[in-house]
């Protein structure tokens, strides 16, 4: 997270902290960034799992309000909403693969819109189409990381543990 920290630095330093803020649609990304997902990875739609349909449009919506909110000028924060998908996922048993695959495919949607904003703000230097670019990769392998540590712990739980019901192993095996 140091390294995105140093890179909203850089994207203000060229001005486009929170000048590109303005010109982040936030409901055409989400479409945008869903229909992208949903195109791309199949197993969204071909899963028997009834909640994972309107667990992605969440996610989705989690995603651009905290890139907005980022590009607005908000503090860095811990993304617990990512922790909290890994984790449901993980509980689901929903391979961790294809979150990690939505991540990439949403990197191309998120970069191009950021880009885009940062055009609209007026602010198309090389440098800050540069940070943008990295901010975008790194704010990928961020989510990506926190995503698969969530879901590995969960997973690696045992499962007393996983329901927050922590108790001595004499209390579980009685």
């Amino acid at each position: 997270k140091r390294h995105l920290l140093v890179l909203l630095r850089q994207l203000s330093e060229v001005g486009l902290i929170p000048a590109a803020a303005a010109h982040l649609d936030t409901e055409a990304a989400g479409r945008e960034l869903r229909t992208a997902l949903l195109a791309e990875i199949q197993a969204f739609q071909t899963s028997a799992n009834p909640e994972i349909l309107p667990a992605v449009d969440r996610h989705v919506n989690e995603h651009v309000e905290e890139l907005r909110r980022l590009f607005g000028g908000g503090e860095l924060g811990d993304f617990a909403f990512v922790r909290q998908h890994a984790e449901e996922r993980a509980e689901q048993h929903f391979p961790l693969e294809v979150s990690l695959h939505a991540y990439r495919c949403g990197h191309r949607v998120l970069s191009q819109w950021l880009r885009q904003a940062a055009l609209a703000a007026g602010v198309s230097s090389q440098r800050a189409v540069a940070a943008v670019a990295d901010f975008s990769i790194e704010y990928t392998n961020t989510i990506s990381t926190i995503a698969a540590a969530s879901y590995e712990a969960r997973t690696c739980a045992p499962p007393y543990a996983q329901n927050g019901q922590r108790t001595d192993l004499p209390d579980t095996l009685v």
